[in-house]
């Protein structure tokens, strides 16, 4: 490295080391709570880190700086009397949190997939710092509505504020920075803000900070390619699928963080690939509260997050195998209603073992799974129906064999509740793949 990229790896180090005592000094002298101690630290660093595109030419110093910051972290974390004494500000939180360790290689990571591109990487960064730390702080003090997020909670309000300054922190740069005119800089603020305050909803323990900064990256570069008609598209098939969404919620027994990450899985299928891709998982989702409110299971059940990570396990290798080009678009999106087929009738081989006096059959749960969450995307393939029957007849085969394996699985099964839906998840990918048997 240079002297002006080791000049400026000095100055940031040094601020870093010399802020945590400075703001430790102000919270005791005012009172200050500790999420809010910690919050200054977050706004500090993220503020600091803006401004690497005017010290740093390269990704190489920011990297090497990432490393350096690591370590007097990891040790602030590692040993009590560094962790009670100058590290309280940021470990004075009950709750358990990695994000001052994640912090870093995040931004490493955005400033080198960024390559030079300001407003690519500026944009996450604000929104990690400024936005994160607007929702926290009044979700903690004035947050009345809460959901469940992990292992802990979030509140409506904090995730209305935390959208609320997404938005600002994507709109004002955008504008006043020349990048795109007005319309396309309120379009792209807007989809961002709420796929932001989504993927907060469902961060916990500190991952929200690589989450937020990365995946807003990659959400900001696709947006900002696109034309006003393509972004109104995108904003209203997010609309479709958060009005469906949170209008089964009173009937679902799905979390809030879970319900929010129903929604960008069905916006993933849709974007990433097409948005017949999002029909399957849909139909499983319609199915799920109709079953629930019939039998009135909300509060007999309370899934989380891993919920809809075994439904992504399930499609998402679908969905990017379409969008690469390593499959046609028929063979994954039968793929993608083959493995939700299989899912719902996983799903419900386990909902009516849980029903007493309901009689269960693995061969009714295929049946259902292939009618109910098959069907929607494979109508978009009926023109060539005569090469579906051969797919589809190892298919539901597929989906019977799921539902006897997993009902015999889930009975031996005594680990953790996540490992179950990743078995799920995983069966569902293992049983699409009669998919390769389309050949259009």
């Amino acid at each position: 490295m240079n002297g002006q990229e080791w000049l400026g790896v000095v100055g940031v180090l040094a601020g870093l080391l010399c802020g945590l005592p400075l703001i430790q000094i102000f919270s005791k002298r005012f009172g200050a709570s500790p999420e809010v101690s910690r919050k200054m630290i977050h706004v500090a660093m993220g503020l600091a880190c803006s401004a690497f595109p005017w010290i740093f030419d390269r990704a190489f110093p920011v990297w090497v700086l990432t490393a350096i910051a690591i370590l007097p972290l990891g040790l602030i974390r590692l040993f009590p009397a560094l962790r009670n004494g100058v590290g309280s500000v940021l470990h004075g939180i009950k709750r358990p949190s990695y994000g001052e360790v994640l912090f870093a290689p995040a931004v490493a990571m955005v400033f080198w997939l960024a390559r030079g591109d300001v407003f690519l990487y500026v944009i996450p960064i604000l929104i990690l710092t400024i936005a994160d730390a607007a929702g926290a702080l009044v979700g903690t003090h004035w947050g009345q509505r809460r959901y469940g997020s992990g292992e802990g909670f979030k509140t409506v309000e904090g995730s209305l504020i935390f959208c609320i300054a997404a938005f600002l922190c994507s709109f004002v740069p955008l504008l006043v920075g020349g990048q795109v005119d007005m319309a396309h800089a309120l379009w792209i603020a807007l989809i961002l803000a709420i796929l932001a305050m989504m993927a907060e909803g469902i961060s916990d323990r500190g991952f929200d900070n690589i989450v937020i900064p990365v995946g807003c990256f990659l959400i900001l570069e696709r947006l900002m390619m696109l034309e006003i008609p393509s972004l109104m598209g995108r904003f209203v098939v997010l609309l479709i699928l958060l009005v469906l969404v949170f209008t089964g919620s009173r009937w679902s027994t799905l979390n809030g963080g879970a319900l929010l990450g129903s929604v960008l899985l069905g916006y993933g299928c849709a974007v990433i690939a097409d948005w017949r891709f999002a029909l399957p998982p849909a139909a499983v989702f319609v199915c799920h509260v109709v079953t629930t409110r019939k039998h009135q299971l909300t509060r007999k059940f309370d899934h989380r997050l891993d919920a809809v990570l075994s439904l992504t396990i399930g499609c998402m290798p679908w969905v990017i195998a379409a969008e690469s080009g390593a499959v046609s678009f028929s063979m994954a999106l039968a793929g993608v209603s083959f493995a939700m087929g299989a899912q719902l009738a996983m799903l419900d081989t386990a909902t009516r073992a849980c029903l007493s006096g309901f009689f269960h059959t693995p061969l009714r749960s295929a049946l259902k799974g292939c009618l109910v969450a098959s069907l929607p995307g494979l109508i978009g393939l009926w023109e060539n129906s005569v090469h579906l029957i051969l797919p589809i007849m190892a298919a539901i085969t597929g989906m019977w064999l799921s539902a006897l394996l997993f009902e015999k699985i889930r009975a031996a099964y005594r680990g953790h509740v996540t490992g179950l839906w990743i078995i799920e998840g995983c069966l569902a990918l293992a049983m699409s793949t009669p998919a390769f048997l389309l050949r259009i």
